[in-house]
């Protein structure tokens, strides 16, 4: 029963009954709330369609003005290629009036924030979340504001639905390696981050904006992967991987506490928590399993498989949470521990992404009006009672701390479920007390996406692009700058044109897939060939044709088998596959290209989420016998060799992490130059190309170089945004820099191109 403290009551109480005035009524106040217009994210002309650092610490927003860009001569950013309407989370939630909103988190460079009315079913704002590509944490204060937790530099924001003023708080965590949000929870006034990449986690005061840091939770662990927590209590709980371990901190400790079964310990990390006053259930990642911890023992009391991404948090009814199996909704009941198929099914192919539920009727605590009349009556027949009994009138206290208990009113029971259900914003809407379920489908806007991969045309007249996390394919036409984007397709890491036929390795599975140029883009086009995760492998990192595009040589990284990365052969005349597995032992195959009868290639030592400690290979078979490889040996070591070229003098060129090298033949000494003393990533850093004007190009971490061919000499030309280096007929450069295609016109052409602006 839920106790309010009136001083004003107390004092009235403790007068004689005929002492008692009428109270007068208070006056009303204005509150002025300032409209605040926001212009939609523009998603650009129509087109075909087919999971970095901060640099400085805000505390708080502080508006600045754009930084204008300066472009250099010769550079020229030809815009996005990709636009795609991505949902990547959402949340539904009520403002202080009960009006409930649904918030769409858009994938894209930048990210956004979407707001949708659940009522009208109309989108209301758009807000760019500036330094984020996506966003993963999402929750709600007691007061209805939405507070985002966004990638790349760990920026917080929020939105308040009741002044309907969105902010930007800042980068949030003052470690560099801290560069994404995964997860984050509300609980008091006081919003718990947890980051990746290190693993740390912090507590953002929602009222004075002060920040405490917990640094990292865990040595070499660098997920915080999802947190909940209980201001009152003063309990936290957070899953961390990879690989997984589950802790508490307790109240009045300084330390988190495992608790995590030794049979879980091989899960990357619980990719979900929920709390309830008795329970913490985990959502475990890869295996489809939720496993229930009695919250005062931390014992398995339960454990359950299920295929949505989360479960839903307690039921307003306070007996049981929902979550989806094989596309059909379960209810599962913490007193029994009962699973009920409810026989409702999810559209085919889809599981629930998220679970929230909607009380009918609820108002906020604070809106809840108290019947002082009635307290009023019964404190006077308590007192005329004591009175007629001989109690003295004087005994009733007259301090501040006199408490008149609020007449019990039951909470409202009547709710709905509803859970997004796909990348378009798929929602449904599960009524318990009907058992009905309905489905809403919304336009969302589209976003630019970031680009990830990119590859020329044989004859240089088209560049191809590939989008980072939500695929497409944009065609960008040389002559005529016109743009094409097929949709359909996913992730691709690496790709190669030949034969008017573009052979793609895409993510996931592994796969390799071809499109015909000559035929339209439709559900057989492009065709997928094999998929490589039946052999382990994960990405598709290194693809190039052999004997003119006869055969198609594949280079896969390793996800969970034994040894290293698959090398294949695709034969393109009768289709059939030849497969080494396990082909450098404990490495993955990121880089390769032919010369002749040779086949050239490099690995990576990150294979199996391992590191191998021997040093990336570079090798070299004749394809007539390719089990008898031999090794190059390079003057140096490195972690990966990421990027091979012929020039047309036959010499073969590579970038190993941040060193440039070419190697002629077995008789003649490898050349190197260093560039850069330290690398990041896995198998993608650098991209090298030969230009027509005598020089090496290439782009490493983001920088863009050339280098004389006879001496080697380098020469930097820009030293940031520049990523996928490919070249055009004319021997000029594109590369990315976010969602953005740029050219840059090499000095030999910039005259000729002057002259033909004119």
């Amino acid at each position: 029963m839920k106790k309010i403290y009136i001083p004003v009551m107390a004092a009235m109480l403790a007068t004689p009954l005929n002492s008692v005035a009428n109270a007068e009524e208070l006056p009303k106040t204005e509150t002025t709330v300032e409209e605040v217009k926001v212009e939609p994210v523009g998603t650009g002309e129509e087109v075909i369609e087919v999971e970095g650092s901060a640099e400085e610490w805000l505390e708080d927003a502080i508006e600045q003005e754009p930084e204008e860009e300066v472009i250099q001569e010769g550079y020229e950013n030809l815009g996005p290629m990709i636009f795609k309407s991505s949902a990547i989370s959402s949340k539904i939630a009520a403002n202080d009036k009960g009006e409930y909103f649904i918030y769409y988190i858009m994938h894209g460079a930048p990210a956004a924030l979407v707001v949708v009315d659940y009522q009208t079913k109309e989108t209301i704002h758009t807000f760019t979340l500036e330094d984020s590509k996506s966003a993963w944490g999402l929750d709600v204060d007691e007061n209805g504001k939405l507070w985002v937790g966004g990638s790349v530099s760990s920026v917080l924001y929020s939105y308040d639905p009741n002044t309907e003023v969105f902010e930007n708080h800042g980068a949030i965590f003052s470690n560099k390696s801290d560069t994404s949000i995964q997860d984050l929870i509300v609980s008091g006034n006081k919003v718990y981050a947890g980051s990746a990449y290190g693993g740390s986690l912090v507590a953002f005061d929602t009222e004075t904006k002060q920040i405490e840091e917990y640094g990292q939770i865990r040595k070499r662990k660098d997920f915080v992967k999802a947190i909940v927590a209980d201001e009152e209590r003063d309990e936290i709980y957070v899953s961390i991987g990879s690989n997984m371990d589950l802790l508490v901190k307790k109240p009045g400790t300084k330390n988190f506490t495992s608790f995590l079964p030794a049979k879980y310990m091989s899960e990357k990390y619980a990719q979900d928590l929920v709390l309830t006053d008795d329970y913490v259930v985990a959502r475990l990642y890869p295996s489809n399993v939720a496993v229930v911890f009695d919250r005062k023992t931390l014992k398995i009391v339960d454990e359950f498989e299920l295929n949505s991404k989360t479960v839903s948090t307690l039921s307003p009814d306070g007996k049981s949470l929902y979550y989806t199996k094989a596309q059909q909704l379960i209810r599962y009941d913490f007193d029994t521990k009962a699973h009920t198929e409810l026989g409702l099914y999810l559209p085919k192919g889809t599981e629930a992404i998220n679970l929230d539920f909607i009380v009918k009727g609820e108002k906020k605590a604070e809106d809840k009006q108290v019947d002082f009349e009635a307290l009023f009556e019964q404190a006077f027949r308590e007192k005329a009672l004591k009175e007629s009994q001989g109690t003295s009138a004087v005994e009733t206290p007259t301090t501040e701390d006199t408490v008149i208990e609020e007449p019990i009113v039951e909470e409202p029971t009547e709710f709905l479920l509803s859970g997004m259900v796909d990348n378009l914003g798929q929602l449904f809407e599960y009524n318990p007390q009907t058992g009905e379920i309905q489905y809403h489908q919304f336009e969302l806007p589209e976003q630019p996406v970031e680009l990830y991969t990119l590859a020329s045309s044989e004859d240089g007249k088209k560049i191809f692009a590939n989008g980072y996390m939500s695929g497409g394919l944009g065609v960008y036409d040389v002559a005529t700058g016109n743009k094409e984007l097929y949709r359909n397709i996913s992730q691709i890491e690496s790709m190669y044109h030949i034969n008017n036929k573009l052979y793609i390795g895409a993510y996931p599975l592994a796969r390799l897939l071809v499109y015909d140029r000559a035929l339209p883009w439709d559900n057989g086009n492009p065709k997928e060939v094999i998929r490589m995760n039946e052999y382990g492998q994960e990405r598709s990192t290194a693809v190039t044709p052999y004997n003119n595009g006869k055969e198609i040589v594949l280079g896969t990284l390793p996800d969970a088998s034994v040894g290293g990365g698959a090398l294949a052969f695709y034969n393109t005349e009768n289709e059939k596959m030849e497969i080494y597995e396990n082909y450098i032992y404990n490495q993955s195959i990121v880089s390769l290209v032919s010369r002749g009868t040779q086949v050239f290639g490099g690995t990576s030592i990150h294979a199996n989420q391992q590191v191998n400690p021997r040093g990336a290979r570079l090798f070299y078979f004749n394809r007539s016998n390719p089990e008898d490889k031999k090794y190059i040996h390079l003057p140096f070591d490195s972690s990966m060799i990421t990027s091979l070229i012929v020039d047309k003098d036959n010499n073969v060129w590579g970038m190993a992490d941040g060193t440039l090298f070419v190697y002629k033949d077995e008789w003649t000494d490898v050349r190197s130059v260093e560039l850069l003393e330290l690398i990041s990533g896995r198998f993608r850093n650098a991209q090298i190309v030969e230009g027509p004007d005598g020089y090496i190009y290439g782009s490493v971490e983001g920088k863009l170089f050339r280098v004389t061919k006879d001496t080697l000499k380098v020469e930097w030309l820009k030293d940031k945004g520049v990523y996928g280096l490919v070249k055009d007929v004319n021997g000029n450069l594109y590369y990315y820099d976010g969602s953005n295609l740029w050219k840059y016109t090499i000095e030999q052409n910039r005259e000729q191109q002057q002259k033909e602006q004119k």
